[in-house]
């Protein structure tokens, strides 16, 4: 699959509702902007986005249970009370969210951005985030029980009652006098 520059610019500029008609009636998603929209209590689990930017969007009580994201973008959004168990989710930026009372637990969370994360109350369980990144989050009663954090970096991280146990950080990246426990 091939990515450009113009990725997002053959579906800009449809109205909101017409976008959500195509997360409604679609499975498969490719190349649509929803920057700025607000998700609440909807369930869009299983689909698969490729190329979609969620950007500045708000997503409240959202089930996104066993989606596909490739290459999405959802710098500055904001998830509460959201559930993402059992997601694909590679090559993804979560730059800059908010995520509150969520759950990423048994998830493939792979080369994704996650710098800037303000996280509480979230689970990333049972989850591989394999060569993903955590530069400069603050994370508060977040737990990567049981993860795969293989080249995962913690780098100026604020964390508070994070829970790490029986995952592999010693082949996470830590800055210097930064332990996990």
């Amino acid at each position: 699959m091939t990515y450009s520059g113009s990725m997002f610019s053959v579906y800009q500029g449809i109205p909101a509702a017409g976008l959500f008609d195509i997360l409604r009636t679609s499975e498969f998603i490719h190349s649509i902007d929803f920057s700025g929209l607000e998700f609440s209590d909807a369930d869009y689990s299983g689909k698969t986005f490729v190329g979609c930017r969620f950007s500045r969007s708000t997503f409240t009580r959202v089930r996104l249970d066993r989606c596909h994201f490739r290459m999405c973008f959802f710098d500055f959004a904001r998830f509460s009370s959201c559930s993402l168990t059992g997601s694909d989710i590679q090559f993804s930026s979560f730059a800059g969210v908010q995520i509150n009372d969520t759950s990423f637990e048994n998830s493939d969370l792979l080369h994704d951005n996650f710098n800037g994360l303000l996280a509480g109350h979230t689970s990333f369980n049972d989850s591989d985030l394999y060569n993903s990144r955590f530069v400069m989050a603050t994370l508060k009663d977040t737990s990567f029980q049981n993860c795969n954090l293989k080249k995962t970096m913690f780098l100026q991280t604020n964390r508070d009652k994070v829970s790490f146990k029986s995952s592999n950080t010693r082949e996470a990246i830590f800055g210097k006098g930064e332990n996990p426990e």
